[in-house]
């Protein structure tokens, strides 16, 4: 009984000396603890205004955008109301244009990391390639794609390209792009659209042949495809009829 006893009373002595223990420990390093406590008060407070901070600039970045378009689709009249944050109207379509290009390069220059932000590069890339400045549509193009280079936007960006670079002479880089595209696993637009636009350079190059073979393939490959009427219509007679 003496030896029982004298375990349950080491016991006791333990979880006392463990409890006082951890009293002066406390005590020791209040300020630690305190600092550490209001460490993770701060980090949670950060977090909120960081939440806060974000959601505050997404509604801005909308606000932009808004204006913005509405001012891209205003209409040309007598007696306008260039400030009208409703209705917007301008005297002459120059003068919208160059409003609206203001209000996309602003949104583009303080948003342009953001999803919203970004579709400021489509504008204003369009609006240069419009202007024969088809560096700064490059440009925007190739940003926007380092940005989000997924999505259907992100598909009409590349579509865009191409365009480029047929017109500016640079098929045959273009048919040797496209073909690697399509080698591909993980191409980045459907491999219908890489066929059609790799038959539309070979076309723009004389070459064609080989503008015929990429649209058989659609026709063979891609019954489905939107783009197997003007694909047939080129292809002519399968092989061997």
């Amino acid at each position: 009984m003496a030896d029982h006893l004298s375990r349950e009373e080491l016991k006791r002595n333990e979880l006392g000396e463990a409890v006082e223990a951890s009293i002066h420990y406390a005590e020791d390093h209040l300020r630690t603890i305190l600092i550490a406590v209001g460490a993770l008060a701060a980090i949670a407070v950060i977090g909120w205004g960081i939440f806060a901070w974000t959601s505050s600039r997404r509604a801005s970045a909308n606000d932009l955008l808004t204006r913005a378009l509405k001012v891209a689709g205003a209409p040309v009249e007598a007696g306008a109301r260039p400030e009208d944050p409703v209705n917007p109207s301008f005297a002459s379509e120059a003068a919208r244009d160059a409003r609206a290009k203001e209000l996309f390069t602003q949104l583009d220059e303080q948003y342009g990391s953001t999803a919203v932000g970004r579709v400021a590069k489509l504008y204003l890339a369009e609006s240069a390639r419009s202007t024969g400045d088809r560096a700064t549509a490059r440009a925007l193009w190739e940003k926007y794609l380092a940005q989000d280079g997924t999505g259907t936007v992100a598909g009409t960006v590349r579509v865009n390209l191409f365009q480029l670079d047929r017109d500016e002479g640079k098929g045959e880089a273009l048919v040797a792009s496209i073909q690697k595209m399509l080698e591909d696993p993980a191409k980045p637009l459907p491999a219908d659209l890489l066929l059609y636009q790799l038959a539309l350079t070979y076309e723009q190059l004389g070459r064609a042949g080989d503008a015929r073979a990429a649209y058989r393939r659609i026709v063979d490959e891609h019954p489905q495809s939107p783009y197997l009427g003007p694909a047939q219509q080129q292809a002519g007679p399968p092989a061997g009829d």
